[in-house]
């Protein structure tokens, strides 16, 4: 049988061209690792978990806006990119919108305040129709002063479990970040009071800050944020796992397989 060896591996160019592959894998791999954790990820924490993603905003509702630059178009891309992560790390994501628009149904016909109402209600129905083990809900700041600045986590104030998953996020997303030293906040939103699952808002960043708004419509950037709070979620599973208790293991020896 003959196999089409790839062109890199080409018998007269290898000398060339596989140091040329070698130091393209090498470079990716040091642009990929730029912010990896420090300690080792236990993503498997993660397997089977389902996590619904909720991008804000989307369709009749921009959301917060600066120029030409609107909420729902930053939310979805960043979701995008949080959903590829958590599923790479085997858990089951259930996004909320994966287009441009709301959730409140082509047939629903009050006035854009309802629709509104409606669209909120059915993403925390789907939540808990669903029996999501967490929700993340994703959105951008904005302010009437440019001077603020700086991603922030919020959780609801009577769920300890969501002041810790928004505790463990907003610790990624100052550390990857490295802009922002906001802590988790506890606020009263009609999603995170609503499910009946750990829950938290995650603000991104400030439209309203000229050079923050530059950076969250960079891709690049939009997947570090993601990975961000990929990486917070991941270390908030890994606090809820049950540590092994070490005392009640036996040490199986060689003479114990003997016997």
């Amino acid at each position: 049988m003959y196999i089409r060896k790839p062109y890199f591996f080409a018998e007269k160019k290898t000398g060339i061209l596989l140091p040329m592959f070698l130091f393209i894998i090498l470079s990716y791999g040091v642009v990929a690792n730029e912010y990896q954790p420090a300690e080792p990820v236990l993503s498997y924490s993660l397997a089977n978990q389902l996590i619904v993603i909720d991008p804000g905003h989307g369709g009749f509702d921009p959301g917060a806006w600066r120029g030409e630059l609107m909420e729902k178009n930053i939310t979805l891309p960043i979701s995008k990119k949080l959903q590829q992560h958590l599923s790479q790390a085997g858990a089951i994501v259930v996004m909320l919108r994966e287009e441009d628009k709301d959730l409140a149904g082509e047939q629903f016909k009050g006035s854009l305040k309802e629709r509104k109402r409606q669209d909120l209600k059915a993403r925390v129905d789907e939540a808990n129709r669903l029996k999501a083990d967490l929700y993340i809900s994703i959105h951008t700041n904005a302010d009437p002063s440019p001077r603020w600045y700086g991603a922030q986590t919020f959780y609801n104030a009577h769920s300890e479990e969501s002041k810790i998953m928004a505790e463990c996020v907003q610790d990624e997303l100052t550390r990857i970040l490295g802009n922002t030293k906001r802590k988790a906040k506890p606020g009263s939103y009609y999603i995170i009071d609503k499910t009946e699952m750990p829950a938290v808002i995650v603000e991104v960043g400030f439209l309203s800050h000229p050079a923050e708004a530059k950076l969250l419509n960079d891709p690049a950037y939009q997947n570090k944020v993601a990975y961000a709070v990929f990486s917070g979620i991941v270390n908030y599973q890994a606090s809820q796992m049950e540590p092994v208790d070490k005392s009640d293991k036996k040490i199986v020896t060689g003479s114990d397989i003997a016997k």
